[in-house]
């Protein structure tokens, strides 16, 4: 007997969960996937106790689970409803960083082969 076998698609949502009670501007800044945007950026907004679905995004390549993938982001960074910067994220950035996807996110999954990630932002993520 054969086995055939076919890689069913995997996908997830990459929620954005503000639990401070400041609305939220979450900055997207990709020279390589936002060049259509002003700055390069795509903005979210996100108000105080609630949460955003960001679909763009990616999935990692992998068998199993659907990953979270924020390389191709140059910065991420967070403002508040005044545009002032309250912080800035880069990849190697010390402390509680939102692309150390394992160690910050959670992640369940919510269907077959569907996963959704959740970066919860706090006092922590916006205080000096």
């Amino acid at each position: 007997m054969i086995l055939s076998g076919c890689d069913p698609s995997e996908s997830l949502d990459a929620l954005l969960e503000n639990a401070t009670d400041s609305d939220l501007r979450i900055h997207f800044i990709s020279a390589i996937l936002l060049s259509e945007f002003i700055d390069n950026a795509e903005i979210i907004n996100v108000e105080s106790m609630d949460s955003q679905d960001y679909p763009r995004i990616g999935v990692a390549e992998g068998i199993g689970q659907a990953g979270l993938s924020l390389s191709v982001f140059d910065s991420i960074y967070i403002s508040n409803n005044a545009n002032e910067i309250l912080k800035i994220y880069k990849p190697n950035s010390p402390g509680k960083n939102i692309y150390n996807i394992d160690q910050y996110w959670t992640v369940r999954e919510t269907g077959k082969n569907h996963f959704e990630y959740t970066y919860m932002i706090t006092d922590e993520d916006i205080s000096n």
